[in-house]
């Protein structure tokens, strides 16, 4: 009962942070994705022998739950994948089920826990630790080891916040950080040179100034930027900054000099038009479904790599750079990457052939589909380098180089959301109702407060 407990605690705490990451193909030599078996774990031993057994008879099916629903923008191309393994060999079937984004958390968070969920999931890496400390899904390391499966075709980063305890538990698939885009002809009317973006803070709020159009009553009719529109918030900037939340050791550092003058430059920027007009337009922008860059309502602004799919189905005679950092060359933003896992339901045949699907959906070449099909970038870096596309595409060249800069956060067990208390905090300091420095030190305390709280129901 007790373990059955955790799961559930661990699974909602988990869910606070996923709702935070969404607002969002060719071929390659996969030769090094697999190779011959090892020595490894007993697990990893029986699913070889199951793997036998299930070829000399039926299909082994299994059930895979993912994001992407009747009419999604990306379902078509992992429909195709799904499609190309299964009819690349006669031991597995996968049956999928596509499910909308916030439905998708419910539903798991409900299935996981009384063992009726599914065999393969579309999850999010970063927390993928808090399901391993939980012991819902499956370890990989036996079979990445057995395989000779190559982790290192994934970006390094994918490592940092992916792995418990030194193992994988979920294969990396598609992510990514975040770019500057910006209205070219917005920039020729305001005198700017469009092939000549922002390359630190300072020019992107001279830009900004430029950019803003007022009307003859004082209304903003464009605005140049602001740095909470798109698809960011203050963490991109913490990041971009060389900042942090936490210390190596987990110790909370909210409160930190980098953080104090990031969030004054956040609250000054968000007010510098006024809070209401921006607040209009974010409700202009959730009501139509239309992003305020797309609808000609903003000048610049970030967003994430995979907008580039919308992007480039526009109109909008756009461009793309790196998020400017405080001095030239200090472009990094917060990165994430979805995930694909395997849920241990007792059957060694479905586990097994769990692996085999999610290596082939992981494979350089299937990777280099998604991303050129979707315009999503994939966490594959081989994949991603290796692409003649990529390469000589000008847009891809800035997510490329973004990909290569990309920063992450990663799973703090002692206070899963802790995200959701700064942000609280944050917006206070937006409101004025405090001081950025009051804010950051009233967020430092609850935090601290709720790691207290939680290693307390720990212990019981």
């Amino acid at each position: 009962m007790k373990t059955r407990k955790k799961i559930i605690s661990l699974l909602l705490a988990g869910t606070l942070l996923l709702s935070t990451i969404l607002t969002g193909c060719g071929s390659g030599d996969t030769s090094t994705d697999t190779g011959t078996a090892g020595t490894t774990s007993d697990s990893a031993t029986n699913a070889g022998s199951d793997a036998a057994d299930a070829s000399s008879g039926e299909k082994v099916t299994i059930t895979y739950w993912h994001i992407f629903p009747e009419g999604d923008e990306f379902k078509p191309v992992h429909d195709e994948l799904i499609r190309r393994f299964n009819e690349s060999q006669d031991q597995v079937y996968v049956e999928d089920l596509g499910i909308s984004f916030f439905d998708f958390l419910d539903k798991m968070n409900t299935a996981i826990p009384a063992g009726t969920g599914p065999d393969v999931a579309f999850y999010d890496l970063g927390e993928s630790l808090h399901r391993a400390e939980a012991g819902a899904i499956v370890d990989l390391t036996p079979y990445i080891e057995r395989d000779n499966f190559d982790m290192s075709q994934f970006y390094p980063w994918t490592e940092e916040f992916g792995t418990y305890e030194g193992h994988w538990y979920g294969l990396p698939f598609a992510g990514g950080g975040r770019i500057l885009v910006y209205n070219k002809d917005m920039f020729v009317e305001a005198g700017l040179d469009p092939e000549q973006p922002p390359k630190t803070l300072d020019e992107l709020e001279e830009y900004a100034d430029k950019l803003t159009k007022l009307d003859e009553n004082g209304e903003i009719e464009v605005l140049g930027f602001h740095p909470s529109l798109g698809n960011v918030s203050i963490r991109d900037y913490v990041l971009n900054r060389g900042g942090s939340f936490f210390d190596e050791n987990s110790t909370p550092t909210i409160n930190s000099t980098i953080n104090l003058e990031t969030l004054e430059w956040y609250v000054r920027m968000t007010n510098k038009y006024g809070l209401k007009q921006v607040q209009s337009l974010q409700a202009a922008s959730s009501t139509t479904g239309i992003d305020p860059f797309l609808a000609g309502y903003v000048a610049m602004e970030v967003n994430v790599d995979d907008f580039y799919k919308k992007l480039s189905e526009s109109d909008v005679n756009y461009g793309v750079a790196l998020v400017p950092g405080v001095n030239e060359g200090e472009n990094a933003t917060q990165g994430s990457s979805f995930d694909l896992e395997i849920f241990d339901h007792g059957d060694q045949a479905k586990i097994d052939a769990a692996w085999e699907f999610i290596k082939f959906m992981t494979s350089v070449e299937s990777q280099q589909y998604w991303a050129s099909e979707n315009k999503w970038p994939s966490t594959n870096q081989r994949a991603m380098e290796s692409s003649e596309e990529f390469q000589n595409d000008p847009v891809w060249q800035v997510i490329l180089q973004s990909l290569e800069q990309t920063k992450v956060i990663k799973y703090e067990r002692t206070v899963p959301n802790w995200w959701n208390l700064l942000v609280a905090e944050v917006e206070t300091a937006q409101s004025e109702q405090k001081t950025p420095e009051q804010a950051l030190e009233d967020a430092q305390s609850v935090i601290e407060i709720a790691i207290e709280n939680n290693k307390a129901l720990e212990s019981e």
